[in-house]
């Protein structure tokens, strides 16, 4: 059955090294599943890349069978990069420092606390059959006897440990993340032997790590603003209409989530919810046959004119988004950005798609979105966006999006979520000329938001101005 993933890792779950994989995969936004191996065998390694590795991770790309494992050290993770450029695992500009930490990490650390969980193998092996497949490797690799020699030394081994990753509580108490700001691989692989040195389930960390303790708790729950791009959405103001149309000029949310569809000029392309039309021009500028529509007619009168500016031709229709007036098998591209959370039906809306997509045609939706696991925020933005501008009718959630869309025949080929900080409530409040008697609501809802939300969304004050950090999706689904 098809299950929707991207990519699939193939893993041991208690490895070093497959650990920050999964992690990466996992903050990645990447639709991907997991094949956990049975415990020293790594005969379905072998048979999946044709007998040139045998270590894990390896990752099978799903859509063109491209099988990943590393050979020189950071193929797995610098694919995934590669998928999610976003993620910026391994950002140029800490190039040296990120290359030091990973070479610590990967060796001081990592060479202590591999024998510490394999000493406490009888904690997870749970079958003499993978006993005696791990006894093997083990022994290949490090001779005979070493699971006796290290069960013997296991207190100096967590001790040895320990000393290995004492480094790492003055840095983290310097900053948030093991370079700067943001989380880079070594933050992974570290997370890696520390979760490996966990694993069997009666170590810890250093009592006197509590930084480092409170990071580890931080990056495997994903619970910190990623660098999917902190995006200054704009510099505040006085606000307007001018204000609100400056966001969408910048076309390259739509331009990264179109660029690896090999969409050929002349496709037939719709926008859903057309806005300003800065997302149909760029598309009927890219060469495809645009349609763009929306219920409103000033809006679309709007939009014309601006199209007749830029001397593009699109044709504008009036209608909703949950009932599109257009044959079956159509459209070879649908577009709903920063328009799908006015949509009155979306389930509706993503039927009528998955119906007038043509066979390796694609939906793309660009939108604000709530995480999936935070309901409480979701209910909570979703009142206050209600009281900021009346016409919104709700966020939907990722996952939501990739239920609705499997349930209607397409798979989901990408899933990423923004980080964009929005500079002023004021400016926020202008672009959608909120009333005054909602504007003080919402002042009222910031001022006594619960912790949960104020911890997701940032909530604060610079310069005297309100602002928090939303979160933006890209969602990618094909007819393929």
């Amino acid at each position: 059955m098809d299950t929707g993933a991207r990519l699939r890792l193939y893993q041991y779950p208690y490895s070093p090294f497959c650990i920050p994989i999964e992690l990466a995969l996992k903050h990645s936004g990447i639709p991907y599943e997991v094949v956990n191996l049975s415990t020293g065998d790594p005969a379905p390694v072998i048979k999946l890349t044709k007998g040139d590795c045998y270590m894990v991770p390896v990752l099978e790309d799903l859509f063109n069978h491209e099988v990943i494992y590393d050979k020189t050290g950071d193929e797995v993770p610098r694919y995934i990069e590669n998928i999610a450029p976003l993620t910026r695992l391994f950002p140029s500009e800490v190039d040296g420092i990120h290359r030091i930490f990973l070479h610590y990490i990967e060796n001081e650390c990592e060479s202590w606390g591999f024998k510490v969980c394999d000493a406490y193998g009888e904690n997870w092996i749970k079958t003499d059959l993978e006993r005696g497949l791990h006894r093997r490797h083990k022994e290949r690799k490090f001779g005979m006897g070493c699971l006796e020699a290290w069960r013997k030394d296991t207190n100096q081994l967590i001790e040895g440990f320990h000393r290995a990753v004492q480094p790492f509580e003055q840095i983290l108490a310097d900053r948030p993340f093991l370079t700067g700001n943001q989380p880079v691989y070594a933050d992974y692989a570290l997370c890696g032997v520390i979760g490996n040195f966990l694993f069997p389930g009666n170590t810890a960390l250093p009592e006197n790590c509590l930084m480092l303790e409170a990071w580890y708790t931080k990056m495997r729950a994903g619970n910190f603003r990623t660098q999917l791009d902190d995006m200054q959405v704009g510099e505040g103001g006085a606000g307007g209409a001018d204000d609100k149309s400056h966001i969408f000029k910048d076309i390259s949310d739509v331009e990264k989530a179109i660029s690896d569809l090999k969409l050929r000029p002349g496709t037939y392309a719709l926008d859903v919810g057309v806005g300003d039309g800065h997302t149909a021009i760029f598309l009927a500028e890219k060469g495809l046959h645009v349609t763009a529509c929306d219920p409103s007619a000033q809006v679309l009168e709007q939009a014309g004119k601006l199209a007749a500016e830029k001397k593009v031709a699109i044709n504008f229709q009036q209608h909703s988004s949950e009932s599109l007036p257009y044959a079956d098998n159509a459209i070879g591209l649908i577009v709903g950005r920063m328009s799908p959370h006015y949509f009155p039906a979306p389930e509706t809306f993503v039927r009528e798609a998955a119906r007038t997509l043509k066979t390796y045609g694609y939906l793309v939706l660009i939108d604000c979105t709530v995480p999936d696991d935070h309901i409480e925020a979701n209910h909570w933005m979703n009142q206050l966006e209600k009281l900021r501008d009346p016409a919104h009718v709700k966020f939907v959630p990722p996952n939501q999006w990739k239920l609705w869309c499997q349930h209607c025949g397409l798979t989901v080929t990408r899933s990423v979520m923004e980080t964009i900080k929005m500079p002023d409530l004021n400016w926020y409040f202008n672009i959608a000329n909120t009333p005054p008697e909602n504007r003080k609501k919402v002042l009222e809802m910031l001022a006594k938001a619960p912790t949960p939300v104020r911890e997701l969304f940032k909530i604060g004050q610079e310069d005297g101005k309100i602002v928090w950090y939303w979160r933006r999706m890209t969602f990618v689904a094909g007819k393929i």
